[in-house]
């Protein structure tokens, strides 16, 4: 049975058998109980084949089990697709693609999620910036990666900016420094 919005024309909000399977499957998941919250998610999408925040757990199981990236992959496809500003799925997108080495999708991804972020939720934008300069860093975007942790030491509160300056500074400085010494050509003196 699906909930309607009588102030808003009846129009289907969720239906209430889908949400106690997902509840059900949370339960599943938090016990570590893979397999059965597989199943409830299951039945939750075919139910519901919109059911964001189901697709986005199948996805983050399939993400534990080894071996099942595209698997994981596919499942935060469908979330994106069932909701196109969904901050998670595209960050957890981002993840998985980093995990397959496809760097420049998953830093597209990555920007994806920041453009759909809750500007004032500092947990959320930390792990994006963690994130997005891990990609950098993957990419060789040095400098890049300097100026989005400067952004970030900028926007974060003290101890998630201090948390990121500790992770990624000396690491941004010596390959900033490295690519600098590769440029540079090697000259010999000749007395």
């Amino acid at each position: 049975m699906y909930s309607t919005n009588p102030f808003r024309g009846g129009k289907t909000l969720f239906n209430l058998r889908a949400e106690k399977l997902y509840r059900e499957a949370c339960e599943n998941f938090y016990f570590k109980n893979y397999e059965k919250a597989l199943e409830l998610l299951t039945e939750t999408t075919a139910i519901d084949k919109q059911h964001t925040k189901a697709l986005l757990l199948t996805g983050d199981i399939m993400l534990l089990q080894e071996g099942k990236e595209k698997e994981a992959l596919a499942a935060y496809d469908k979330a994106i697709l069932s909701n196109p500003t969904s901050t998670q799925a595209y960050g957890s997108k981002a993840y998985v693609l980093d995990i397959l080495g496809r760097y420049d999708e998953a830093f597209e991804n990555c920007e994806k999620a920041f453009e759909y972020s809750n500007k004032k939720d500092n947990d959320q934008l930390s792990s994006l910036y963690d994130q997005k300069i891990s990609l950098l860093c993957s990419l060789k975007k040095y400098d890049e990666a300097g100026k989005v942790l400067s952004e970030a030491m900028n926007v974060l509160n003290e101890d998630n900016a201090n948390y990121l300056k500790s992770c990624y500074l000396q690491k941004i400085n010596i390959k900033k420094k490295a690519k600098k010494n590769e440029t540079q050509p090697n000259l010999k003196l000749v007395f």
